[in-house]
């Protein structure tokens, strides 16, 4: 039977999600790893990470364990490398994830095409020509052999990483992915499946017979008797804290080049909502996911120091009795942690605590901090 791995954030957890956890049962037993309270796209999670953890152990995840916010707030690089990491040192021995084009051989091309000698110089070369960095990535890739028309869609391009991240850790994997169903990435867009992006939005309006279509019932209920999270409601906080830093703090942000320092310094001082900031910083090489990292990023006080670096932890946060066997059989190169007073002095999970209390002031109704040393491991039978 395999141990078979899932990197997820179920923000919030949807059919399409169920449909990739049953074909991840066929294989064998189920771990995955979940982005914390904060998400990629630069974001506040719609629902806690006990919430989601809750909904992943009753959807068949065997073992749910979490990705701290100095990854899953990151590039897909970073984001791509904490989530095998923590999979590795679980006993996974296969990922399994949905991409567009449905087919595992040309991923691992490019993974390969991305690793090798040839191409920092070719990706130099069109970095040059003043395009972006993702467009420079294709074209280099696609020159050095790539199949076209990979690297333009997201779900190839974070298991792509996936493959980087496991032959990087030097990670015995085996591969499978499962061909994404459904609307677009981000779309709002009504089909068979719905992005996780509209979900978030009909939830927030409280659409729940919308939510009916393209959750479960349990999983909504879940959901809809939680507190939400609205990151608007965190907007006056975030543009304060900006305005009242220095341009020189702002340069040890995580994933920052170019200068970008001072776009972001000056457009503070314009902007009078998150929006407006967003608009005022993006320039031609940063998408706005990157944009809306960069300024959670300094509103959370994150800084590059764990950037690129695997977990020096792994923090579960629940399981059921398959689950708890797969921790007993568990070999790690770091310490695998059920209870918070076994890090509670660790610089990463001491700024879990920090930004998990900020996350708990855009909920609807604001809880008090601390709520990281109180968290109890989640358990099903």
């Amino acid at each position: 039977m395999a141990t078979v791995g899932i990197i997820a954030e179920f923000n919030p957890l949807h059919k399409g999600h169920e449909y990739l956890i049953c074909e991840a049962k066929k294989l064998g037993q189920v771990v995955t790893v979940i982005s914390g309270n904060f998400v990629q796209r630069g974001d506040t999670a719609i629902a806690s990470k006990e919430i989601r953890a809750k909904a992943a152990l009753k959807s068949g995840i065997d073992l749910v364990a979490e990705l701290p916010v100095l990854w899953s707030m990151s590039t897909a690089q970073n984001f791509a490398l904490g989530g095998i990491s923590a999979l590795v040192n679980l006993g996974c021995d296969t990922l399994i994830f949905g991409s567009e084009c449905g087919d595992i051989k040309p991923l691992i091309k490019i993974a390969d095409i991305l690793t090798s000698s040839k191409f920092p110089r070719t990706l130099e070369k069109h970095l040059s020509e003043g395009i972006t960095f993702a467009t420079a990535r294709q074209r280099a890739c696609e020159e050095l052999g790539a199949q076209k028309g990979i690297l333009d869609k997201p779900n190839n391009n974070l298991g792509i990483e996936y493959i980087v991240a496991a032959k990087k850790l030097g990670a015995n994997l085996q591969f499978k992915t499962v061909k994404r169903k459904g609307t677009q990435h981000d779309s709002l867009e009504i089909g068979e499946f719905v992005s996780a992006t509209l979900l978030r939005e009909k939830l927030l309006q409280g659409d729940r017979e919308f939510c009916r279509k393209y959750m479960s019932e349990e999983i909504l209920k879940l959901f809809t008797e939680s507190e939400l999270s609205d990151i608007k409601r965190l907007e006056t906080g975030v543009l304060t804290t900006l305005r009242a830093k220095s341009k020189s703090e702002f340069r040890n942000l995580p994933d920052l080049s170019e200068g970008v320092e001072n776009k972001l310094y000056f457009a503070i001082r314009l902007a009078t909502s998150l929006d407006m900031l967003y608009n005022e910083i993006k320039v031609k090489r940063y998408p706005l996911a990157r944009v809306r990292r960069l300024v959670l990023s300094a509103f959370l006080g994150l800084n590059n120091s764990y950037f690129l670096k695997p977990l020096p932890y792994i923090r579960v946060l629940g399981f059921n009795n398959v689950g708890k066997e797969i921790l007993k059989n568990a070999t790690p190169k770091v310490p695998i942690i059920t209870k918070v007073s076994e890090i509670k002095d660790n610089e990463v999970f001491l700024t879990e605590a920090k930004t998990t209390d900020l996350y708990n002031l855009s909920l609807k109704s604001p809880k008090p901090s601390g709520s990281e040393y109180t968290f109890k491991l989640i358990t099903e039978d």
